[in-house]
């Protein structure tokens, strides 16, 4: 390739031989260029384009087309021969880089584009005959049977800055040209000696040997903080860290901080708890995702390498710490539960013996009430029956699972009518379907909510409490609703996901409920949190019937 190029330099500018030796070049260049793989093929709109270029190119030929090409070529040679981790192959191209630059100055530059210019004989003969010889090294020196992956790697950086490099060269030496009597080679000699200069200065102030630290000192200081408070934000996300607890809150006032900068100008975030936004959306987006949290920042720019570097360290920042939060309310729960557990297991045996009490005498009195009072045990021991001895065998024998009981919707709903009548509960129910439900689930739900109903009641006088049941087919579901006030925030944000603390017990009911929920395929949600209006709701979705044939 560079062979064809030196035939194409030292031809007649313009002529035949000098656009076949150029075409040639361009031929070979394809072969060698590393940008795309070699057995990759190119489509017919690529092929067409290449053509085009190239026969325009090689129709208006011109002395700045070919050393703008050479520039280029330098270019890209500049960024292998920095990016080119082996010293073979280092040396390799460090050598063709070489011959590249100089005959680009000796010979293109005032052969192409100072025609006027006299070229002495000695430098004339020198680009003519010895530089080609330098090419001959490049078959002396070793550079290995194959290529692999790694000689693809293209530094665009360094190609920018070698072609710019460059390019200064040539147009400060026909610049300098004023000054030297249009001296071309005294021109060259003046700009290479200033630059090279400039360039030890530079390089003594980079990196001194001893005292101060260097501009490569501040120029990192830089990257680090691309313009932005990032020691003061990660003060603030420290300080967050340690003084909230939940993790979805934490979650919404470190975005909070990260909207503070001005070239943010919203985004969103979806986690394993719940989803938000924050500002307004913008041209430019960018999405992370760390741990299941998945982060969306809508920006006024596009990001630049550096800035997105800068701003996945954010996100990343944010997700380790919400994942920390996580963790930490699932070892809190884990601990709660633990210690329910421990509890629970020093007083398993004598609530053995009294549920046991309890079961016989129940079992007694269900067959011997004959008066108002035995009416009202009538309709509450069946089921207090059935919830004893669901206890006692859990109690037998504790490792194994119970075994969900199912019943058709209908007859637990009648059961349930029965149960609660008498009671001040109003009980609505829409049944155009029947379909089997986990009867204890059910059971659970029901007593849970209308315990926590009751327990408002007593505080807050003159509350209606209303049980809707639904079985249309569709959906099945069971709703608890009341007129009091509403759920607080803070335990909302917490219902169902850990237990919630209360004055009146350990808080665990809605969890456990939840939980056993989403085993047995249904979902407890609150659907409704107003003042006069809080509804909890279990329900599932009934898959379709099939279709008949």
């Amino acid at each position: 390739m560079l062979l064809a190029l030196h035939a194409a330099l030292i031809s007649t500018p313009g002529g035949d031989f000098q656009r076949i030796w150029l075409l040639v070049h361009f031929g070979l260049f394809l072969l060698w260029q590393p940008f795309i793989a070699a057995d990759r093929e190119l489509d017919i709109v690529g092929g067409v384009l290449l053509f085009a270029i190239t026969l325009v190119t090689i129709s208006f030929l011109a002395g700045w087309m070919i050393v703008g090409w050479l520039l280029v070529l330098l270019g890209i040679l500049g960024g292998r021969v920095f990016t080119i981790q082996a010293s073979r192959r280092g040396r390799f191209y460090l050598v063709a880089f070489s011959y590249v630059i100089a005959i680009l100055v000796l010979r293109a530059v005032p052969a192409l584009l100072l025609p006027g210019e006299e070229v002495p004989l000695p430098v004339a003969l020198f680009a003519s005959i010895v530089l080609p010889m330098m090419l001959a090294l490049l078959a002396l020196l070793p550079f290995g049977t194959q290529e692999g992956e790694g000689t693809q790697v293209f530094d665009f950086f360094y190609a920018v800055l070698v072609f710019q490099l460059c390019l200064v060269v040539v147009l400060g030496s026909v610049a300098l040209m004023r000054y030297t009597d249009d001296a071309y080679f005294t021109a060259v000699a003046l700009t290479l000696l200033g630059f090279g200069t400039a360039l030890f200065v530079l390089a003594v102030l980079w990196n001194p040997l001893r005292g101060f630290g260097g501009l490569r000192t501040y120029f990192s200081r830089y990257l680090l903080s691309v313009g932005m408070p990032f020691e003061l934000w990660m003060r603030r996300i420290a300080e967050l860290a340690e003084t909230e607890p939940d993790s979805e809150r934490f979650l919404a006032l470190a975005l909070r901080e990260v909207a503070s900068f001005p070239w943010i100008r919203g985004g969103s975030w979806k986690s394993p708890g719940g989803r938000g936004e924050f500002g307004t959306a913008a041209e430019h987006s960018s999405t992370f995702a760390f741990h299941g949290l998945e982060l969306t920042f809508q920006t006024e720019i596009r990001l630049s390498p550096a800035l997105f570097l800068h701003v996945r360290l954010l996100a990343q920042v944010v997700g380790e710490f919400h994942e920390g939060k996580r963790r930490e309310l699932a070892l809190r729960q884990h601990a709660y539960l633990q210690a329910v557990h421990e509890t629970g297991a020093r007083l398993t045996h004598d609530v053995k013996n009294l549920l046991q009490s309890l079961y016989a005498l129940t079992s007694m009195a269900e067959r011997r009430a004959d008066d108002e009072y035995g009416a009202l045990l009538q309709r509450q021991l069946p089921q207090l029956t059935r919830r004893l001895h669901a206890t006692l065998e859990k109690l037998r024998s504790p490792a194994i699972p119970a075994t969900e009981r199912l019943v058709m919707a209908r007859e637990w709903w009648a059961e349930t009518q029965r149960r609660l009548a008498d009671s001040g509960i109003h009980l609505e129910a829409t049944l155009t379907g029947d379909c089997e439900i986990p009867g204890t689930l059910f059971d659970n739900f029901v007593e849970n909510t209308l315990e926590n109903a009751r327990a408002k009641a007593s505080r807050e006088p003159g509350i209606a409490i209303t049980v809707d049941f639904l079985c249309d087919g569709e959906k099945v579901s069971v709703r608890v609703s009341d007129t009091g006030s509403r759920v607080p925030e803070m335990a909302e944000a917490r219902l169902f996901r850990e237990p919630v603390e209360r004055g009146g017990g350990l808080g665990i009911g809605l969890f456990h409920t939840a939980r056993m929920a989403r085993q047995a395929g249904y979902r407890v949600e609150l659907t409704e949190n107003h003042a006069e209006r809080v509804s909890f709701t279990l329900e599932r979705d009934l898959p379709a019937p099939p279709l008949q044939p």
